[in-house]
């Protein structure tokens, strides 16, 4: 392996390590068919898109909210009309059911969502906003739809064209792996 950076700002942190050293992890450990610059490329994307969440959860922080929370409100703002249960939830946003009904009970707590029984099957929950939430989101999309766009700032017109290509493209391959769409 090459050797890291020494980039320590306390005694116990690790030090930056750049992606050579897992460039040639891959070449150490991968299979002999993998076209290492694709494993590459996709390390690359899993790393940009940790980063585009951890700036978007910085954004909303002075909200005391996270983009995970955030997310599952604005799939009740886009589906208001219809009755959503938390299966139905954790499903449409690709997390267990564990973790969407943990979101629930958070964002109830803080009166932004409320769960009520259906009048047909007592034992079936469905999630909606409360009025208290529509306004929670009306409030924090204008910053939202900014740091969605503070994340293209570096690309010139013609690069966010070809990038939205590329990104579509990726998106519906993810879509069609995982049998899923927004």
């Amino acid at each position: 392996m090459t050797k890291s950076k020494k980039m320590f700002t306390h005694e116990d942190d690790l030090p930056v390590l750049g992606l050579d050293p897992y460039i040639e992890l891959i070449q150490a450990s991968s299979s002999s068919n993998l076209d290492q610059e694709e494993a590459k490329l996709g390390l690359m994307l899993l790393w940009l898109s940790d980063y585009v969440l951890d700036a978007m959860d910085i954004e909303l922080a002075p909200f005391g909210i996270t983009e995970s929370k955030l997310d599952l409100l604005l799939l009740l703002t886009l589906h208001d009309v219809r009755r959503a249960t938390p299966s139905a939830i954790a499903e449409r946003l690709g997390i267990t059911r564990a973790s969407a009904t943990s979101m629930i009970d958070w964002l109830e707590k803080r009166n932004l969502v409320i769960r009520n029984h259906s009048k047909e099957d007592r034992r079936k929950i469905y999630v909606s906003l409360t009025d208290e939430g529509r306004a929670f989101v009306a409030n924090i999309l204008p910053t939202y739809w900014a740091s969605c766009a503070s994340s293209m700032i570096d690309l010139e017109p013609e690069e966010r064209k070809v990038f939205e290509k590329l990104v579509n493209k990726l998106l519906k391959s993810m879509q069609r792996k995982l049998k899923v769409e927004r």
